[in-house]
């Protein structure tokens, strides 16, 4: 899969990186760490277990920038470099590759592939009652505010397009964590572009902590609100 590249931010990661990357090589796909500037080093530890291999890139930022930023860069750095299938994925094992091979199945050059925890199907392991529904009723919210049919408009697994990303206008978008996801979701739904809805399995982290904090929720309720109001 020479058109595939699988984009990776990091921050503190050092634990997961070296078996996630081993993991996705034995499917073939090429893969960019976004990291910035770990305080652990995973960048140290990304180039000394794959920096003779060219199928494994890396992007070291000079701080910690948020999801959105760095998944920009990541897209730029893709179409720059000749990918038409841009793949957004945890570092934390969160995100299966076996799921992420169902996602690949379904790769079409003018459409979005979502992997999705709230359809048939679908489901997360390990969380608190209390996250789950949270999860679960931010989604539902998020697609009442934004008038969508996705059921998962907060997931972070899921496949562009090099059309539907140009078509976006991904430069453009200005959220982080939860928000840029949904800001990309409304801009694609906005743009015409087929999002196609996969389950996926959705599996608390293995080790690390846990980047989610009230800071994206605030972000990304704000987004929301001033979405509904504009529109």
């Amino acid at each position: 899969m020479d058109n595939v590249l699988i984009i990776i931010p990091t921050y503190n990661e050092k634990n997961n990186i070296v078996r996630l990357i081993n993991d996705l090589l034995e499917i073939k796909v090429n893969v960019l760490i976004v990291d910035d500037n770990s305080p652990d080093k995973t960048y140290d530890v990304v180039e000394k277990y794959f920096g003779n291999n060219e199928k494994v890139n890396i992007l070291i930022r000079e701080k910690k920038l948020g999801l959105g930023s760095a998944y920009r860069d990541g897209f730029k750095w893709g179409l720059d470099n000749g990918f038409e299938y841009l793949v957004e994925m945890d570092a934390d094992f969160s995100h299966q590759v076996s799921d992420l091979k169902s996602l690949l199945a379904e790769i079409n050059l003018k459409k979005i592939v979502l992997g999705s925890r709230y359809i048939k199907e679908g489901a997360v392991i390990g969380w608190s009652r209390r996250r789950a529904l949270l999860s679960k009723y931010a989604n539902k919210f998020s697609s009442f505010m934004t008038k969508s049919k996705i059921n998962d408009m907060t997931s972070g697994f899921r496949i562009y397009s090099k059309y539907a990303l140009e078509k976006i206008d991904y430069r453009n978008t200005v959220n982080n964590g939860y928000a840029f996801q949904i800001e990309m979701t409304v801009q694609a739904i906005k743009n015409s572009i087929t999002i196609t809805e996969v389950p996926i399995t959705f599996v608390e982290r293995e080790s690390g902590k846990s980047k989610m904090n009230y800071r994206i929720i605030i972000e990304a309720l704000m987004y929301l609100l001033i979405y509904r109001i504009k529109h």
